[in-house]
């Protein structure tokens, strides 16, 4: 009997993995070519419980880091929805405590050092983990570790259920006290758990103790009162400030993965260490005492992020960031190997550039340079990672219609480059992106920087404004829950974006370039002095309502327009979303300058 095939693309082969959250099975991706894992995603979940989790599993993909198991994507088969992840040949740690019992101080302090910095990268991206615990820490033959079920944990729950115990999710061994007593996980719990998954490594048993009642544990978790380790060594002041009971007395992850590197003996690397609490400042033994000890070599290794490596001056995107020149990194003659090539200086956003190829097959290739906003601290970009003299380059997997390139400059703003066509076709699109970055190097090592535009923009054009200054809070008091005073912004402030805290609603703000508008754009509306369109737009999570409005006109071959864009996204119905899109595009409008 064949193997199941999900999606009509994933090839089931065998269960590598189980537990309270379902069965894992290692599949290959017939369309990649590529061995991956799956597991099937909330059965009998309702549409908004499935919803969230393409929401949270679309920011969880995003992740790309060295200790975490990357999500690729959710997909449908039938009703069921399945996970597709990173496959990774490993046993838990769970498996491993199984075996030995316990471990040494040394080895479990340098996997916690590895799952300090997943947290990390997961904190900074606005997720909480919520179950750290053995089971979820995978490790290598060669002592990798890879943090896993990450941020849709709160969507599929843990060891304990609504069904169990009220409003908790999580294994109770494992959770922080508030969180034991129907508190919401925080960043500061995360690091709880690490510290309980730390003990049980060295200790073999949990710091609550050992209970055949998960209810049992779960009283004794949330009364926070640990046990003393005796077999922990080096690591047990570490051990005792991740267990503090208060979630204002721990670390946070930044913290954690200096102090757990000493530990392991490994040399400290720079790390911008930044708080990462949902709770007031600090005021613990650890602050007082444990953190002294590590001030100079913070201050140390702060005042080395700026230099990636190498000496001399190291690229940067320094100054004012519209004044940076995408296109002074871009070369059509580059390109004319591959078939004919030409320049475009004003396609989309005004941090692009493009080089568009006739390949010899006729299919166009795009080849798009553009500035992005800076790499979060302990962040590691996508794909396979090349240290430079004095930049970082990552290259994505090639996917058949796309092929990217990441540089990280010095100040960690970054240049993705990539090559991309509609459909398959003979060229290598890795080749067409490798010669762009080339180039791209080239320069930015040459001039010590991204070259600055010849000309500036004119007085009236979209690109001398900021986006987020487009919307008052009072505009943005449309949407229930915006909090307006903690926008997203993308580089140069030329994209602006604000999430609600109550809901799933999003509105965002976008400076583009575009052909003239026409009745294919959307439905027609006068928005103060101009001709504008909107447009629904359905989602399998939810929808979006999008107004077009024409800035100014500007002379170019191709007559296009500055355009302004507002987004209104979210679960009210669309008529509801266009309305509050509509007057949010009349409130921004109305800051404009004359066209």
């Amino acid at each position: 009997m064949a193997d199941p095939l999900i999606a009509g693309r994933f090839q089931l082969h065998e269960k590598i993995g189980s537990g309270g959250k379902g069965v894992v099975w290692r599949a290959t991706d017939e369309e990649l070519g590529r061995v991956v894992a799956m597991k099937r995603a909330l059965p009998g979940a309702s549409e908004r419980e499935l919803a969230r989790l393409r929401r949270e599993a679309r920011i969880a993909a995003a992740l790309h880091h060295p200790h975490v198991v990357t999500l690729f994507d959710v997909v449908r088969d039938g009703p069921d929805r399945w996970l597709v992840m990173e496959y990774v040949p490993s046993r838990s740690l769970a498996e491993i405590l199984d075996e030995r019992g316990s471990v040494s101080p040394r080895w479990a302090a340098s996997i916690g050092a590895q799952v300090a910095d997943a947290m990390r990268a997961v904190h900074a991206h606005g997720i909480v983990h919520g179950d750290i615990k053995p089971g979820n820490v995978l490790v290598t033959e060669d002592d990798i570790a890879k943090l896993t079920d990450f941020g849709i944990s709160s969507v599929t729950g843990g060891g304990v259920t609504q069904t169990d115990c009220g409003l908790v999710s999580g294994t109770p061994a494992y959770l922080a006290p508030e969180v034991a007593a129907y508190g919401d996980a925080t960043t500061a719990s995360d690091v709880f758990s690490l510290g309980a998954t730390l003990f049980a490594a060295v200790e073999g048993t949990s710091p609550f103790g050992t209970a055949d009642d998960p209810r049992a544990m779960l009283r004794r978790a949330s009364l926070g009162r640990v046990s003393s380790a005796s077999s922990a060594g080096e690591l047990t002041p570490v051990l005792e400030a991740l267990l503090q009971r208060e979630p204002e007395d721990r670390p946070n992850a930044g913290e954690v993965l200096r102090a757990l590197r000493r530990v392991a003996g490994e040399p400290d690397e720079p790390v911008e260490v930044s708080s990462t609490m949902d709770s007031p400042g600090p005021r613990s033994r650890w602050r007082r005492a444990a953190l002294v000890t590590l001030a100079v070599a913070v201050l140390a290794a702060i005042a080395l992020v700026p230099t990636i490596g190498g000496s001399g001056p190291p690229p940067v995107a320094a100054g004012d960031p519209r004044s940076a020149d995408p296109c002074a990194l871009m070369d059509a003659g580059v390109l004319k190997g591959f078939g004919a090539a030409r320049l475009v200086t004003d396609r989309g956003v005004f941090s692009r550039c493009d080089v568009f190829v006739r390949l010899p097959d006729g299919i166009e290739v795009d080849v798009e340079l553009e500035f992005e906003d800076a790499l979060p601290p302990g962040m590691s970009p996508p794909g396979q990672v090349e240290q430079r003299d004095r930049l970082v380059i990552a290259r994505q997997p090639y996917t058949g219609t796309r092929c990217e390139h990441t540089l990280v400059l010095a100040d960690r703003n970054r240049v993705v480059i990539a090559a991309k066509r509609s459909k398959r076709g003979s060229t290598d699109l890795c080749a067409l992106a490798e010669a762009a970055t080339s180039h791209a190097v080239a320069v930015l090592e040459q001039r010590g920087g991204v070259p600055r535009r010849t000309a500036g923009f004119v007085a009236n054009s979209l690109a001398t404004l900021p986006a987020c200054g487009l919307l008052s809070a009072e505009a943005l008091n449309r949407v229930p829950g915006i909090d307006a005073s903690q926008p997203d912004t993308a580089f140069a402030d030329w994209e602006c974006r604000w999430r609600s805290t109550t809901s799933a609603s999003r509105v965002a703000v976008v400076f583009d370039r575009h052909q003239p508008l026409t009745r294919a754009d959307g439905q027609p509306v006068r928005i103060g002095d101009r001709d504008a369109f909107f447009k629904p737009e359905e989602g399998e999570d939810h929808d979006t309502c999008a107004v077009r409005v024409p800035h100014r006109t500007y002379p170019d071959s191709n007559g296009r327009v500055e355009l302004l864009r507002v987004l209104a996204s979210g679960e009210p119905s669309m008529d509801q979303l266009c309305a509050t899109a509509i007057e949010l595009a009349r409130s921004a409008v109305a800051k404009l300058p004359p066209a």
